[in-house]
């Protein structure tokens, strides 16, 4: 009996003297070793961090504990990748390290219209990094104020400049193509500017788009409506009292481009059935004076008291015609 005893005694002994060395290892990893040190912020990052999962608050606080931790966990990481074995042949990785934690709390925080900023800024914002840390390692400020004007750091800042300015104009061009994205239905493939994987087609013109989208909305009150309230739209869109290109533009969303194009809407009236022609006509600038639209034909007509809508294919006026000219129309 006394010996079981004296071995649990020992085991508790050892295990107890185990978690005291684990316990003095964990210490000597996370506490820093004086007060300006990368593993200050770190620890002030896991307690606000820690903070703001326990504590039940407001969204508003919430949000700021978690900025906070975000900051302290960036400042961290910048103090810690400006030394060994982060500095590559006398190159620290902190202004980039830095950077790209910033950038990734724009993308978090921006608006979704916005989130451009974050690319923009992030190799503006490794320069400054950069800035600080040439200034702060120099032995006189006045020295360090004066490496940022050489010609080594001019260089590196106009390469990071020049990426800024490539994010910037990346964006741009996608803004213009969101805008206008008739501009994807031409052949880009030897574009300098604009890279796309995709052959050109027609159907990415706004043009075929609106009409197509004319055509969706008048299948599906043909679905849904009896052949009298069909045939009132129709006929209240030969007398201009109903734009079926604007109820259209409901379903695809309005951009910029819509205004330089013309929808024009004529119908024939039969018995109980009526040839209805779309067409929409680019007025924006060409490279030449001639004629950019586009057609459909539908018919619509009335079966058991409900209307049924049939289209032909679209059709584009054919290349090279005058906009006084009589050339026929080619398929699409």
């Amino acid at each position: 009996m006394m010996k079981q005893f004296l071995d649990v005694t020992q085991q508790l002994t050892k295990l107890t003297n185990n978690l005291w060395e684990t316990n003095k290892k964990i210490q000597k990893a996370m506490i820093p070793p004086k007060v300006v040190h990368w593993k200050t912020p770190l620890l002030l990052s896991i307690f606000l961090a820690l903070l703001t999962v326990a504590t039940v608050t407001d969204w508003r606080t919430r949000t700021l504990l978690f900025d906070m931790s975000w900051l302290f966990f960036t400042l961290s990481m910048g103090l810690l990748t400006s030394q060994q074995p982060f500095v590559i042949k006398g190159v620290s990785l902190s202004p980039w390290v830095t950077s790209i934690l910033i950038g990734l709390w724009l993308l978090v925080r921006l608006p979704s219209d916005r989130k451009e900023i974050a690319w923009i800024s992030g190799p503006i914002i490794a320069v400054v990094v950069l800035a600080t840390i040439e200034v702060w390692n120099s032995e006189s400020k006045r020295e360090g104020i004066r490496s940022l004007v050489r010609p080594q750091f001019l260089m590196i800042t106009l390469v990071h400049l020049l990426f800024s300015c490539w994010f910037a104009f990346h964006f741009l061009i996608q803004g213009w193509i969101r805008q206008y994205p008739s501009v994807l239905s031409q052949d880009l493939r030897q574009s300098d500017y604009v890279v796309t994987f995709q052959q050109p087609t027609i159907n990415r013109s706004r043009g075929v788009v609106i009409l197509n989208a004319m055509e969706g909305y008048l299948q599906n009150e043909a679905r849904t409506k009896p052949w009298a309230q069909v045939e009132q739209m129709l006929i209240d869109m030969d007398n201009e009292r109903f734009f079926l290109r604007n109820q259209a533009l409901k379903t695809t969303g309005v951009v910029a481009e819509d205004a330089k194009w013309d929808v024009k809407t004529s119908i024939v009236q039969g018995d109980s059935r009526y040839q209805l022609e779309m067409e929409a006509i680019w007025l924006g600038l060409v490279f030449r004076p001639e004629t950019y639209s586009f057609t459909k034909s539908c018919e619509v007509f009335e079966i058991g008291n409900r209307a049924t809508v049939t289209c032909g294919a679209i059709k584009r006026s054919q290349p090279g015609q005058k906009k006084d000219g009589t050339a026929g129309d080619s398929q699409v």
